[in-house]
């Protein structure tokens, strides 16, 4: 029997701290959705479960602003509706990011009242990272 003490959620710890998550995020802020895709989902194939469900949903959310980028707004709407089921399933904050505040932001460029894509800041949610303070990538 294993006694050694695990964290509740293993799995955003791991992706807190993820060199391509971080990268992704990183690309994903400069406006670089394809390449902020391409970076995700290469974790998103070692992943499972929550993290799965969660990169998932960021690569889709990213390939709907590549529509965006476009003009193409049925595009956005088609790849967004994907990326709330995914990210719906996950709790929010996770790995550091507030869906809430994503999913928000989103709705309001699907509906044109937000004309801007979205940032993406790492916020500290009970990793063991210190208190609730903003982290800019």
């Amino acid at each position: 029997m294993n006694t050694t003490a695990q964290p509740a959620h293993p799995e955003p710890h791991a992706l807190f701290n993820d060199t391509a998550y971080r990268e992704g995020i990183e690309l994903f802020n400069r406006g670089q959705f394809w390449h902020a895709h391409e970076a995700w989902e290469a974790r998103w194939l070692h992943s499972s479960g929550h993290s799965r469900q969660f990169i998932q949903g960021l690569i889709q959310v990213a390939a709907a602003l590549v529509h965006w980028q476009r003009g193409n707004q049925r595009g956005l709407l088609r790849n967004w509706h994907k990326a709330q089921i995914n990210l719906s399933a996950v709790p929010s904050p996770y790995a550091g990011i507030d869906l809430t505040a994503l999913g928000a932001w989103m709705d309001g460029m699907a509906t044109h009242a937000i004309t801007n894509a979205p940032t993406l800041a790492l916020v500290h949610d009970g990793l063991g990272q210190g208190g609730p303070s903003n982290e800019a990538i």
